[in-house]
């Protein structure tokens, strides 16, 4: 008997086939039905502004005359080029890029088709692979692109520029010509690869922008002044949004924010900008991280929820003024130093800001802290005991500590935990600094000695969920974590995780000892109840036990990685019900 194959079924009907034609409503080829062509100029228009690269919507003029200029009535326009893509590693592609971009927004400029102007306007342009040469070739287009948004009343400008960096390449400028009229703009992301960008002067009104990002430029001399004003309420009244990222200020100015409209705001790896005053009645999320020359912060902000206030690890807030309640913040993220000396450069008063926002946040709930712990090869001394104020109201706790060494978790940990007695969530991520130095010390075990942690009293009465991240099995991770699963009797779920980094770091050596300690982890594990989760990002197999505990292996692959999964399984099933 003979099997008819799919293609020789006389009774299966063929397949309509959808094409481009001549418009004509016959499709002009052979049968095949022009489906698309019969859609009216609204419906078309509409899906070509949802294709994401506009070299892609220009290319439809050459299917038919039904299509030729249809293209040119589309709202947004988008275009991507990256040296990074096979296609673009040259600098005549590059060059070749350029052309078609000024020349499809030329063609844009003069149709005839609704909507008159572009709506959205987006360009990225990366030459980071490319050489030098194209710098000031490249700077003019993006000056002419950006003009071009402006005069054409585009209402969402979104431009990225990317440059080869060289040390003897000259900073690049750019200007916002206070000549054109930006009235029409409602959206302005800019990033513009460090050049120095020349702001418009008093004379010009932003009167739709309500969303503003500036991310990687130059202030020159005087800028801060001009950046202030762009964002005062006589100049942005409908300014909601302000990003502000990778910028350098040439001179140590004041940076003072006035708007009564705006809602977010973010500064983030700012340099020598020594003074910043926030007066936003209005403000509802602020983030400011990494201002490295900030010497003096002072904010007026009484309906702020949201605040991130992360200082630089070199250089930290040495001076915060806050003046109003900040009684509506729910959500605060801090930056704590645990030890200080002077051989490390922290001194006791590296902490006064944070512990400052700690104070006038008296009604945070969910409360992220990031410690920084020094090297134990300098002399250091506890900064932080007895300086944080009870807590009442935080339910929420979210620890991240960068460590030098894996056998100094738990001091400042300790501490704050202290101060807050009605936790409900904790989750504790641990960051180890691996270097060449330090990587072939991995020592899992360790002395009472370094357990400073041990003397801190703290209770946990009210924690019902715990999540630890980025273990590596130590002997301290596994007494700090009994320490706490212990105090807290009304835990109903524990999510452990390992690190990565711990199992990329197994020697002959050392596999015993990490086994051992993991396995002891998990041992305290069993202690979470019937609702235990075993929820390992990077899972291990229970490959043999140990008395009383079982041992972590490293994860095996492929049909062993299986069998070994089903043994674990069973491994820990068995341990569940023993214990």
């Amino acid at each position: 008997m003979g099997v008819r194959s799919r293609g020789s079924n006389p009774k299966r009907p063929r397949a309509a086939t959808v094409s481009v034609g001549d418009g004509d409503g016959n499709g002009g080829g052979g049968g095949d039905v022009d489906l698309i062509s019969s859609l009216n100029d609204d419906l078309i228009l509409r899906i070509l502004d949802l294709v994401p690269e506009a070299e892609n919507v220009v290319r439809t003029h050459a299917l038919s005359r039904r299509w030729r200029g249809l293209w040119t009535g589309v709202a947004a326009l988008r275009f991507d080029f990256d040296s990074r893509r096979k296609l673009c590693r040259s600098d005549a592609a590059a060059e070749r890029y350029i052309a078609f971009v000024n020349g499809a927004l030329a063609l844009r400029a003069t149709a005839a088709k609704e909507p008159a102007f572009v709506e959205d306007l987006a360009i990225s342009f990366d030459i980071d692979k490319l050489s030098e040469q194209l710098v000031p070739l490249s700077v003019e287009a993006a000056q002419g692109w950006i003009r071009y948004a402006v005069q054409h009343a585009v209402k969402s400008l979104i431009f990225k520029l990317t440059l080869p960096w060289r040390p003897f390449v000259e900073r690049p400028v750019m200007t916002l010509d206070e000549r054109d009229s930006y009235a029409d703009t409602e959206i302005m992301h800019l990033k513009l690869a460090g050049a120095e960008l020349w702001l418009p002067s008093s004379t010009v009104v932003f009167s739709s922008l309500t969303d503003l990002s500036l991310v990687d430029i130059v202030v020159p001399a005087g800028g801060g002044h001009l950046l202030s004003r762009i964002l005062s309420s006589a100049c942005c009244p409908r300014l909601h949004k302000f990003w502000l990222q990778r910028v350098l200020w040439t001179t140590e100015e004041l940076l003072l924010i006035e708007s009564d409209t705006l809602l977010e705001l973010s500064l983030k790896a700012i340099f020598k900008l020594q003074f910043l005053e926030l007066r936003t009645p209005s403000l509802r999320a602020l983030c400011v991280e990494n201002c490295f020359d900030l010497d003096l912060f002072m904010v007026s902000a009484p309906r702020l929820e949201n605040l991130i206030a992360m200082c630089s690890a070199k250089r930290p807030f040495r001076r915060i003024d806050v003046h109003c309640h900040l009684s509506s913040v729910e959500t605060l993220k801090i930056q704590l130093f645990s030890r200080g000396g002077t051989e490390t450069g922290y001194n006791e008063d590296v902490n006064d800001g944070s512990i400052h926002l700690l104070q006038c946040c008296r009604s945070t709930r969910c409360l992220e802290v990031s410690f920084k712990v020094s090297e134990a090869k300098y002399n250091t001394v506890d900064i932080i005991k007895g300086r944080i104020l009870l807590l009442p109201h935080v339910t929420h706790l979210a620890v991240y500590i960068e460590l030098w060494e894996r056998h100094s978790t738990g001091p400042g940990v300790a501490c704050l935990l202290a101060q807050c007695s009605n936790i409900k969530y904790l989750s504790l991520q641990l960051r180890y600094i691996i270097t060449k130095e330090n990587r072939s010390e991995l020592d899992f075990l360790c002395d009472n000695n370094s357990c400073h942690w041990k003397s801190r009293e703290f209770l946990l009465a009210h924690l019902q969920e715990v999540e630890f991240k980025k273990l590596m099995g130590t002997d301290c991770e596994f007494q700090f974590i009994q320490s706490i699963l212990t105090k807290a009797t009304g835990i109903q779920k524990a999510y452990p995780r390992t690190s990565s980094d711990a199992m990329n770091e197994l020697t002959c050596e050392t596999l015993s000892v990490a086994s051992y300690t993991c396995g002891r982890v998990w041992c305290i594990f069993r202690i979470c109840g019937p609702v235990l989760r075993w929820c390992a990002r990077h899972p291990v197999s229970l490959a043999r036990r140990r008395d009383p505990t079982m041992a972590a292996a490293v994860q095996p692959h492929g049909r062993l990685q299986r069998r070994e999964r089903a043994r674990g399984r069973e491994l820990r099933r068995q341990a569940l019900a023993g214990g």
